[in-house]
């Protein structure tokens, strides 16, 4: 029988995940072990934000799936003392938020708090399977040629993208650090303006957004941010709200190919 699993397995070249779940209500422990491994993948269970930076100590994971409500240390605290800890030694670990709020700009916060994605609780297979094939693509070959096998995704253009910067890889490490301080405001901005109905807010987000991503190669980012600022300028802001929770996964996706793309080209 074909299954999504098998296919699933077989696209991937059956490449197994080490993952740390930080989870601390039980049913939702149960529910997410059992979903990955039933993906073959490697789940070591944690209950808090202490125990998950512990765990990290200790052992190297693929992936980090992190509640953001937990006692003792929430996800939020977690992140912000893991992101600190990883400017002095180079590496960065690849963390899924996960909540149950639901709420209009949560993605914006968890992302501007450092997550490289975002996963809504209850948990459904097929957003899983999403976020867990980010990180299933083989690290051995090029599916496009085009960018390097430690590179995550193909969510930037790495050649086109060296080529602007005339390959200066002091500079590319100095324009991700710019725009990671920058884009998780926009967002917020951009959410800011659907909530309150402000087209022209939208459009300028918009615009400064596409403009940014732009200097990264970054090319579905950008004409998602493009389609926000055309939106804007319509002032009929019916479909911005799907166009920006698109946008803001992507910007993960550009964030985590950058960030792989500067530990290449600075070794």
């Amino acid at each position: 029988m074909i299954t999504r699993a098998a296919l699933r397995e077989q696209a991937n070249g059956s490449r197994i995940l080490t993952i740390l779940l930080a989870e601390d209500n039980l049913v939702n422990q149960e529910l997410a072990s059992r979903l990955l491994e039933k993906r073959n993948h490697n789940v070591t269970v944690v209950s808090n934000g202490r125990e998950a930076l512990g765990a990290l100590e200790k052992n190297n994971y693929d992936l980090v799936l992190l509640d953001m409500q937990m006692p003792e240390m929430d996800g939020f605290e977690a992140v912000r003392i893991l992101r600190e800890k990883e400017k002095s030694t180079g590496k960065h670990q690849p963390v899924i938020a996960m909540t149950a709020l639901a709420m209009a700009g949560d993605r914006e916060r968890c992302m501007a708090a450092g997550m490289d994605g975002y996963l809504s609780k209850p948990i459904r297979p097929q957003e899983l399977d999403e976020t867990l094939d980010e990180f299933l693509e083989p690290k051995e070959e090029l599916s496009t040629g085009s960018y390097p096998p430690s590179i995550p995704n193909n969510s930037i253009e790495v050649i086109p993208l060296l080529d602007l910067i005339d390959d200066d890889r002091v500079l590319l490490a100095e324009l991700v650090e710019i725009f990671r301080k920058q884009y998780p405001d926009k967002l917020q901005a951009a959410q800011r303006a659907i909530d309150l109905q402000k087209p022209a807010d939208l459009e300028r987000v918009g615009h400064a957004l596409n403009g940014a991503l732009g200097n990264f190669s970054a090319t579905d980012a950008s004409a998602l941010a493009a389609k926000l600022e055309e939106i804007g300028r319509s002032a009929d802001l019916s479909a911005a709200q799907t166009v920006l929770d698109r946008l803001v996964l992507e910007l993960g996706r550009v964030m985590r190919a950058l960030d792989a793309l500067c530990l290449v080209v600075t070794q």
